[in-house]
């Protein structure tokens, strides 16, 4: 996201010199299937002409990174002994019986070279069976920046392997603070890097940021009442503010577009706008008496889910934009809530209550299939990565909100180490 990426000042860029891939290799994990194996790589530690501790950062940041991806076991340094250390990192170089003779299936090589302020790293991922080569790249970057470097070949591993890129590169965006003050943050998805982008002295929620990374958009009480403002990140200043009476929340953008959607509360009637920022065009396109909040769309823009209570308690519907078609979703329990769209459109993620906890669902899009993904405590504001594999959600268990991430089918949940105050409605940064 390049124009967010200048205003915030965290990203150098990393240049790819040469790249080596295998023409329809095959997918190694089908990872948008029930079930899969996960695979054992070997990650010894960077060549390097100097031992410093910046090697061993990388190497240790590498492996941490395929580890949070939940499609790899890394295998432990004290497995890989001084034969296969010392090891170069070109083909005739690796003995690769003597790795699979460990278990160990993929290998990852990679050699540093710090050139005063510049970092070059060139790696190799190969298959341990026949020794063929999946992933040859060198980056380049500043020492500053090696961060980013690690995190790229990371996710490079993860097309290599799954035929879709990781997530360790991206970035999130999420509230964060007290319950009379809450601002707006954006962070590397492993906490690294973290900014704040409001300073309101009031409380900031619901924040969402457009797909072409320019505009920001969120809820402030900062003039005593929920308004809803749209902040240009390249110029840093305020380009649209909802200042009419009434409750302004639940901020998604359509698919590609520089338009968001909306809900606006207002007694007891319910609208869902949208809203071109770029020709500062508002539109209605639901209202009704009652609830009709939390809009996503499609990525096509032709199906917007949204919660209502028209039928007496919160439940999740789903539009046909074109036609205009509403059909209920959800029947199971007395309330469903903050639906949101995959970015592959076979998925609605959305919270449901059991027996006094709120917990992570999915369903696929005529309803069907409803899965219940955590278990326990206060689960809120699911949020599909950009590949569709992943779900950032919130998650109370302890009496304090923390962010929380899983793969979309439930496994490898972590809690990621932002910041220490109450952490909420996070989203992934296009």
């Amino acid at each position: 996201m390049k124009r967010l990426s200048l205003i915030v000042g965290m990203i150098f860029g990393i240049c790819i010199l040469f790249t080596t891939s295998i023409a329809n290799a095959m997918v190694y994990l089908d990872v948008f299937g029930k079930s899969y194996k996960k695979i054992t790589i070997g990650i010894p530690p960077f060549k390097a002409e100097k031992q410093d501790k910046l090697k061993t950062d990388m190497t240790d940041l590498l492996q941490r990174d395929l580890d949070f991806s939940g499609f790899f076991i890394v295998a432990p340094p004290t497995l890989i002994d001084k034969e296969l250390t010392d090891e170069g990192i070109e083909k005739q170089e690796i003995r690769f019986n003597n790795w699979r003779s460990i278990g160990i299936e993929l290998v990852c090589k990679a050699k540093l070279v710090v050139n005063n302020e510049e970092l070059t790293l060139e790696s190799f991922l190969y298959d341990t069976f026949d020794g063929s080569l999946m992933l040859a790249k060198r980056y380049r970057s500043r020492t500053g920046e090696w961060r980013r470097m690690v995190h790229r070949l990371a996710d490079d591993i993860l097309q290599a392997v799954t035929g879709e890129k990781g997530i360790n590169s991206n970035r999130i965006i999420f509230a964060s603070g007290s319950k009379s003050r809450k601002d707006i943050y954006i962070s590397d998805i492993d906490g690294q890097n973290i900014k704040r982008l409001t300073n309101h002295r009031s409380i900031c929620v619901s924040p969402s940021v457009s797909p072409n990374g320019k505009y920001l958009t969120y809820t402030s009480y900062r003039e005593g009442k929920p308004n809803l403002y749209v902040l240009d990140l390249e110029s840093n200043r305020e380009i649209f503010v909802d200042r009419e009476e009434g409750m302004k929340v639940g901020t998604n953008w359509i698919g590609s577009s520089s338009t968001l959607a909306y809900s606006y509360i207002s007694g007891r009637y319910s609208t869902i706008y949208t809203l071109d920022v770029e020709k500062r065009h508002k539109t209605s396109i639901m209202r009704s008496e009652g609830i009709y909040a939390s809009p996503s769309f499609s990525p096509d823009g032709s199906k917007m889910v949204f919660l209502s209570d028209m039928h007496g308690t919160p439940q999740i519907f789903i539009r046909d934009i074109p036609s205009g078609s509403t059909k209920r979703l959800t029947y199971s329990g007395n309330y469903n809530s903050s639906p949101v769209f995959s970015p592959k459109g076979d998925l609605i993620a959305f919270v449901a209550k059991f027996e006094g906890s709120f917990e992570i669902c999915t369903m696929n899009v005529d309803g069907s299939n409803q899965r219940v993904l955590t278990s326990g405590g206060i689960n809120d504001s699911p949020h599909f990565s950009p590949c569709g594999r992943y779900i950032i959600y919130s998650s109370n268990r302890g009496g304090k909100s923390t962010i929380n991430i899983m793969l979309f089918n439930g496994e490898n949940k972590k809690t990621l180490k932002l910041t220490d105050a109450e952490e909420t409605q996070p989203k992934f940064v296009p």
